[in-house]
């Protein structure tokens, strides 16, 4: 249990996690990468409000646009562990591809600092793209990390298909490659988002993925992936 604890816990645990949901998202892409702008997910813009239960509990909304080479979320949330301090998050994430690679960037929004990386899986990851079609990546991109398609359910009136990755994480994705429910189970401790409004036509407020003036520290990623 305290091992289980420590990794939940772990902030660079949290942002490593998060990067892999980003490429994930950035994996869906559409065959029609020979346009002036290659496009990495089947909607040009889009806005999904999520609510958090379990231990971490809050809200977020995530934000995509210019089919997918934007991506961010903002998360105001509150992690509770046993035997721990509640610990309070006001976060920003954004992801975005310039130059053939995807940087990562996190802010905490209460004191406006950050840290900012290169994800060096990318570019192995968008090369097996070729040839395929969004579907059919996106169940190799699945299994790739252990995953095994479970079923098909309903989300709040969103039909999608339940993946389940690593043991206790399972995920629930739309024809369209919207996440519409995720969650994890381990060792009594769950945690789960689910998607509560969809917007498939609004990327949000056109500044909403800016870093601005935040301060932002360099992080070499590859050191957390042990290359």
């Amino acid at each position: 249990m305290s091992k289980i604890v420590k990794i939940i816990k772990s902030k660079a645990t949290v942002r490593f996690m998060g990067a892999l949901l980003l490429l994930a998202a950035a994996s869906f892409v559409t065959a029609e990468t020979s346009s002036a702008v290659d496009k990495y997910h089947p909607l040009e813009n889009y806005t999904v409000e999520y609510t958090m239960e379990g231990v971490n509990t809050g809200k977020k909304t995530q934000y995509s646009k210019q089919w997918g080479n934007l991506l961010c979320w903002v998360e105001v949330s509150e992690l509770t562990m046993p035997g721990a301090p509640a610990q309070k998050r006001n976060e920003k994430v954004i992801t975005y591809i310039e130059d053939g690679q995807q940087w990562i960037i996190t802010i905490n929004q209460d004191d406006n600092t950050g840290t900012r990386m290169k994800n060096p899986m990318f570019e192995g990851i968008t090369a097996g793209m070729k040839d395929k079609t969004p579907k059919e990546f996106s169940e190799q991109f699945m299994k790739q990390m252990g995953g095994k398609e479970i079923g098909e359910k309903t989300v709040n009136g969103e039909k999608c298909t339940e993946w389940e990755i690593m043991g206790g994480a399972k995920t629930c994705i739309t024809p369209d490659q919207i996440s519409v429910e995720s969650g994890m189970n381990m060792a009594g401790i769950s945690m789960k988002e689910t998607a509560v409004k969809i917007n498939r036509k609004d990327g949000g407020p056109k500044d909403i993925c800016d870093p601005g003036d935040a301060k932002l520290k360099e992080i070499d990623m590859s050191q957390m992936l042990g290359q």
